[in-house]
């Protein structure tokens, strides 16, 4: 079975492909930089349709607010040429195609503070980001044979975001700080079970929405738990500000400190039903304090390769 993938340098895609031909498949990888098999930008559609037939695609390009060349001004045109033209173009050229199978983000579901958001659940994106993915959707629905995989946030080798300041701060002080109160369950799901996921429905040929997210979900004080016991820390103050006035310098300054999606999810709980996932016999092999210490150690130990990379 022939499969491209898309953003095949980025985090994701890179373990997607790994995980695919491990099983055999005849993969073809794209990606706008990087050392893949074709280089080019999905946003331009004579490029998209230069690319070849196949049986299977998988949808792993897209911009997010920790890609390392976002613009500072001009976002909303950034986001949307990268995730909505590029959607659009995709799913032309892939109507009909056997499998499609493309990644989406949970900040698509309306974010109401509820205790778990379902597949079903509704969707209204709040941020520049995820209403460009959920743009996005719309084209990649009109493709037949569909399937979306909704990850919340993805852990492994080479992430950073909040755990790098975590780390440097508990390394050198003995003291983390972070917004809000951090008591409220946030998923995390590990790079290696969101391909593990999309290797199942291609396996099974299944199709509409499903969630990605890891057992045990934690809340970001027991992130930083996790963490202290695995840097071997045996005392770590905890340092919270207030989320209020965070909220509205990042409001006043057109939420560049903070996005949107990133201060509804340190103020409500972020936590996904995976039954459906599980039905097509997907089985994730990392909980979310497996993540958190995964995490760390690589931050510790691996940070010269995950320049490299």
């Amino acid at each position: 079975m022939k499969v491209l993938v898309t953003g095949a340098n980025g985090f994701l895609g890179k373990e997607v492909v790994y995980i695919l031909k491990n099983n055999f498949f005849d993969v073809i990888s794209t990606d706008i930089v990087g050392n893949v098999d074709i280089v080019g930008d999905l946003s331009n559609k004579k490029f998209v349709d230069s690319l070849p037939l196949v049986d299977v695609v998988v949808n792993c390009a897209a911009v997010q607010y920790v890609t390392k060349n976002i613009p500072f001004f001009c976002r909303k045109k950034f986001f949307y040429k990268n995730n909505i033209e590029s959607a659009k173009n995709l799913s032309e050229k892939y109507k009909d195609i056997n499998i499609f199978v493309h990644i989406g983000t949970s900040m698509m579901y309306r974010q109401t503070g509820q205790n778990i958001y379902y597949t079903d659940s509704e969707m209204l994106a709040d941020g520049i980001y995820s209403k460009s993915k959920l743009e996005a959707q719309k084209y990649i629905n009109n493709i037949n044979n569909q399937a979306t995989v909704i990850p919340c946030i993805i852990g492994g080798e080479c992430r950073e975001g909040l755990f790098k300041n975590f780390i440097g701060l508990m390394k050198k002080f003995s003291l983390v700080v972070y917004p809000g109160k951090g008591e409220h369950k946030i998923h995390m799901v590990h790079v290696k079970d969101v391909a593990s996921l999309i290797f199942k429905i291609i396996e099974t040929k299944s199709k509409g929405f499903f969630n990605v997210a890891a057992p045990e979900p934690l809340s970001i004080k027991e992130w930083v738990d996790n963490m202290q016991e695995e840097m071997n820390i045996k005392k770590v103050r905890h340092f919270k500000i207030p989320l209020l006035p965070i909220s509205l310098l990042s409001k006043l300054l057109f939420y560049r400190i903070l996005a949107r999606e990133q201060l509804l999810m340190l103020k409500f709980s972020h936590v996904l039903d995976i039954s459906k996932s599980l039905e097509i016999g997907w089985e994730p092999q990392f909980n979310n304090a497996q993540i958190a210490k995964d995490i760390t150690k690589n931050l510790i130990k691996g940070e010269k390769k995950c320049l490299k990379n």
